[in-house]
């Protein structure tokens, strides 16, 4: 929902006096209109949307052997919490139920265009990023890389919280060995907002509106550009692979006349050859599909908005 802050204040209070939705974690963020047109019409809540779903967030594609149950997911830190036991990995843990004889592992349960400009970096946790295109992938992921998961403290985090509900439930209804998992309440959002340095995330945070990430003060750029790998990590531009439809980070300098195609579809064998026809004076640009027989190596001010995204 977006709007002035004071109408969606109002709003907040009104929905809240419905006892469904007691306990929801409203959040509000300041940011100026949308870039332009194209940002606007793909990233802007430009209308109200009520739908029954399932899920909120589709967690697999395919019928999964034993469906997660929500009252069985990952305990809540908060992002004080989150950050104390990030900064003292190396140290005894005191917070019930965190055992200080587990290996502390870090769970990021976001896609890889997101992980690509922003991630929680501190030298004495492994992160673990599954690179996978999008949410319902995950699953595939943990099954496939149980052991890493094991016997471990998994700390996972997302973007405001609501991907780690199911997918912390998913990894602790595998049973023995899969009971300590814990994930940051409210997301990156929150743990950004208590620490606006950034604290132990580096980069900036893929957001699912107009402002299309959120940084701290630290400048730090993570990301790249796909086609010559210079520092860069603005998705603008909105530009996708041409294969799979994915966000790609593509330079100024690097978006005319390129065929993109994603790491992703890279790493399976997918490369685009570009054939250029001269037709009535026009330069066309065709696509074809070829298998990859080899691996490569080189791979105006606008009037601020208040928006608010609930969990």
């Amino acid at each position: 929902v977006g709007g002035k802050l004071s109408s969606l204040k109002k709003h907040i209070a009104a929905v809240e006096l419905n006892s469904l939705f007691q306990g929801t974690d409203f959040k509000l963020a300041a940011c100026p209109r949308p870039l332009d047109d194209k940002v606007a019409k793909e990233c802007g809540f430009t209308s109200l949307s009520v739908r029954v779903v399932k899920e909120l967030v589709t967690l697999s594609s395919y019928p999964l052997p034993k469906s997660p149950k929500i009252s069985n997911a990952g305990k809540h830190l908060s992002a004080a919490e989150f950050h104390f036991f990030l900064q003292n990995a190396a140290q005894s843990f005191d917070k019930e139920d965190l055992k200080k004889d587990k290996e502390l592992v870090l769970l990021d349960a976001r896609n890889l265009y997101e992980t690509r400009i922003g991630k929680f970096h501190t030298p004495n946790v492994e992160t673990l990023d599954p690179s996978i295109r999008q949410y319902s992938d995950l699953p595939s992921w943990i099954d496939d890389n149980a052991d890493q998961l094991r016997g471990k403290n998994v700390l996972m985090y997302c973007t405001g919280g609501i991907r780690c509900e199911m997918a912390s439930a998913y990894i602790r209804s595998k049973g023995a060995g899969f009971e300590n998992v814990f994930q940051l309440f409210g997301g990156i959002q929150r743990y950004l907002e208590q620490f606006p340095d950034g604290g132990f995330f580096r980069g900036k945070n893929f957001v699912f509106d107009h402002r299309i990430s959120v940084g701290s003060t630290d400048a730090d750029i993570l990301g790249t550009c796909l086609l010559c790998g210079v520092p860069f990590d603005d998705y603008s531009s909105r530009l996708r692979c041409t294969y799979c439809r994915m966000l790609v980070l593509v330079c100024d300098g690097c978006q005319k006349g390129s065929t993109l195609v994603c790491e992703l579809c890279q790493k399976h064998g997918k490369e685009v050859e570009l054939v250029s026809s001269v037709e009535s004076g026009r330069s066309n640009t065709i696509s074809a599909q070829t298998e990859l027989k080899t691996v490569s190596s080189d791979a105006n001010p606008s009037p601020h908005l208040s928006w608010r995204q609930g969990k």
